[in-house]
């Protein structure tokens, strides 16, 4: 029923923990909100490696696109800073708006690859 999704989710994991370790090392913040990204990747790695295994990929890949999900609403507040940040009046870091759209962006694609999936093995399911 699912493909390399599992696979995929781990990959976004891994990305979103190196961009939220980066953003605290190269910011000179110590807010703990430069994590956030680390913590959704390190919940992700783990879904992702449960979603190895061919009994708990259907779960746990629904559980993948509910956090992907708040991963984009959580990080839709950038859309203003960019905004801003193209014009030339950015009140934000740099690293900060980098790091949001960047989990935006994560978040946004797994969504989009846990949507394709659901909609694949529906289909799967009405023709077989």
């Amino acid at each position: 029923m699912f493909g390399k999704e599992p696979q995929i989710t781990t990959g976004v994991g891994a990305l979103l923990c190196v961009i939220g370790l980066l953003s605290r090392v190269l910011s000179d913040s110590t807010s703990i909100t430069l994590l956030i990204p680390l913590f959704f990747g390190v919940l992700l790695l783990l879904l992702g490696w449960l979603a190895l295994a061919p009994q708990r990929t259907k779960t746990m890949m629904h559980v993948v696109a509910a956090l992907a999900l708040l991963g984009v609403l959580g990080s839709l507040n950038v859309v203003p800073a960019l905004i801003s940040l193209a014009t030339g009046s950015a009140e934000a870091s740099p690293i900060s708006i980098l790091v949001r759209s960047s989990m935006l962006l994560l978040c946004g694609g797994l969504l989009g690859v846990c949507i394709a999936s659901f909609v694949r093995a529906r289909r799967a399911r009405a023709v077989g």
